[in-house]
């Protein structure tokens, strides 16, 4: 996985930057190598162009379909001057080009008149379905899906159509392919599966869904990282959390020897790191935090100890308000019973971050 200019350096026993690790966003005129990566971190896809037409645009099928001519198109099928299985010296077909530039009408023509969903063309070897999701083309990826596009299908770099949506963030394309039983936890050929790209890449509501479709979090790549590992090495606390929220290993090593926090460490995304275990309830070693009010190590049962004292805290909070109210000059007692109010619900607040995790159902809306 591979790190944007002005990104950290990667973890000296990660994955480099440039080896074969680096996310490459294939397409149709790309060629297999990593990518170059723009300021922002976002993998510019190249322009989608076909190269220097040798015939008039009206009879160039390829820049048609590319511009979504659909009578044109007909014209020239129907005249027996192109096939609809047509394809280029690379195995590029009219049906790449209009799925990638989104011509919807152009491509449910071009497989109403039987061009095949499942082509592979381009030096990434890729099919017109791997080309609309890299463009977040959801409704056509729907179409191709419709019409019997096998979204198992991977390209030469061994990249399914789920990793490439990944790459993106598109949540609702990605909803779209885990509703066509692609398994959710299905690696790359090094072993990253979507969980680890999206925490990698930095999007907490990718992550989200993946954690909620039951993604493991405990799988690893080839070189030892988790997801929560790859979350260390982009900072994104959304996604941090999330992972720690869903029982990641929070002292899980890589093959050599790396957990987490030394990951963050090196990455230096530590504070970040200790703020999601704090979020979690967690100190900055990973343990579960003790209770530290009178009497603490009395309570046993804690879950039932903590909803308890969540039910009964704001009938007590308002009584003491009520009261202050109720038995003391009014210039004084409304800034003692404001002071009053918010310290009680400070006390609470604090005390939440002893409670199970199971009771923070509320910390689970993911900050976009």
């Amino acid at each position: 996985m591979s790190t944007g200019h002005g990104s950290p350096p990667l973890p000296q026993n990660a994955p480099d930057a440039s080896n074969k690790h680096s996310p490459t966003f294939s397409n149709g005129k790309a060629p297999v190598a990593p990518p170059k990566v723009a300021v922002d971190d976002h993998v510019e896809l190249k322009d989608m162009l076909p190269t220097a037409p040798t015939l008039p645009v009206e009879e160039d099928i390829m820049q048609l379909a590319r511009m979504g001519e659909l009578i044109a198109i007909q014209k020239l099928i129907d005249g027996g001057k192109f096939r609809v299985d047509f394809t280029d010296e690379e195995g590029i077909t009219p049906l790449h080009w209009a799925a990638i530039n989104g011509q919807y009408t152009v491509c449910k023509y071009l497989i109403e008149a039987g061009a095949d969903v499942n082509a592979k063309g381009g030096e990434s070897v890729a099919t017109p379905a791997m080309w609309a999701a890299q463009r977040g083309n959801y409704y056509i990826v729907n179409l191709l899906l419709q019409n019997g596009a096998d979204p198992l299908l991977v390209d030469v770099q061994g990249y399914n159509i789920l990793h490439l949506a990944t790459f993106d963030g598109n949540i609702f394309l990605l909803i779209l392919l885990l509703h066509h039983n692609i398994s959710v936890d299905i690696p790359d050929p090094h072993g990253h599966t979507a969980l680890m790209w999206a925490g990698y890449k930095g999007f907490p509501a990718c992550v989200d869904l993946f954690l909620r479709w039951g993604a493991n979090v405990y799988a690893t790549d080839e070189t030892g990282f988790t997801a929560l590992h790859w979350a260390l090495v982009k900072g994104s606390h959304g996604c941090i959390q999330k992972l720690i929220e869903y029982g990641s290993d929070r002292f899980a090593k890589t093959i050599t020897d790396n957990t987490p926090a030394i990951t963050a460490e090196e990455m230096r995304t530590s504070h970040i790191w200790r703020k999601a275990l704090s979020d979690c309830g967690y100190d900055d070693e990973g343990n579960p935090k003790s209770m530290t009010i009178p009497l603490g190590h009395l309570v046993k049962d804690k879950k039932s100890f903590a909803v308890k004292f969540f039910f009964l805290w704001p009938f007590l909070m308002t009584w003491c308000v009520i009261a202050i109210l109720s038995n003391m000059v009014i210039y004084a007692a409304i800034p003692i019973a404001l002071a009053v109010a918010f310290g009680m619900q400070w006390i609470a607040q604090e005390f939440l971050q002893w409670a199970p995790n199971d009771m923070k159902s509320m910390d689970r809306t993911v900050g976009l």
